[in-house]
């Protein structure tokens, strides 16, 4: 039951992030199956590069403590991006209909507060003056993760700083609010996206 739920929800962010552009390969797996109507194409990566993220048990229990130590801080880290940028940084946002209003900003500041300590202690060892054999490699893994991210999206000319606009929810708003949004209208704004891809 897990597995399925796991797979349902890394599927669908696949989808979301090859269908704003932002994965390699993203035109092949936001392909939806004309049958199934479902993206077979990004169900089916989800398990490959499980089954490839698998292959690091051969390389010692440490690589593989590394990446599911890193599972618990990398999410932490998505998490803080955005609530720092939203209070930090001058935004057009406009609440939405569940909205914590005055409290935000509190409660905003004490997630962040908990999760930058969390970041801080998961890479720790669990065991004082580790070996090379018991040291938690979390941070050299995050690290490459890191720069490899950075690479991609600065990358000349084929790199998302160069083409990347915004998700589609975020290109046309008064297309996307319009109650009567018609199939081909659909298809005029995922061809803003692409545009910029090729």
């Amino acid at each position: 039951m897990m597995g399925t739920s796991t797979l349902t929800v890394a599927s669908r962010q696949a989808f979301a992030f090859s269908r704003d552009g932002a994965l390699p390969f993203s035109r092949c797996l936001y392909r939806i199956n004309r049958y199934t109507q479902t993206p077979v194409n990004c169900v089916w990566f989800v398990p490959f590069l499980a089954g490839v993220l698998g292959l690091l048990s051969f390389a010692g229990s440490e690589a593989v403590g590394a990446v599911f130590t890193l599972a618990a801080a990398a999410p932490y880290i998505a998490y803080c991006i955005p609530i720092t940028a939203l209070f930090a940084f001058a935004n057009e946002l406009r609440p939405g209909p569940f909205t914590l209003g005055r409290s935000s900003f509190p409660v905003s500041a004490t997630a962040v507060s908990w999760m930058v300590f969390a970041i801080v202690m998961i890479p720790f060892s669990t065991n004082p003056g580790p070996s090379a054999s018991s040291m938690n490699y979390t941070i050299a893994v995050l690290g490459a993760v890191l720069v490899g991210s950075l690479t991609y999206y600065y990358f000349p000319v084929y790199g998302g700083a160069h083409w990347f606009r915004g998700s589609v929810a975020n290109i046309d708003r008064t297309a996307a609010m319009n109650p009567g949004l018609r199939r081909n209208q659909d298809v005029d704004v995922e061809e803003k996206i692409w545009a910029g891809v090729e």
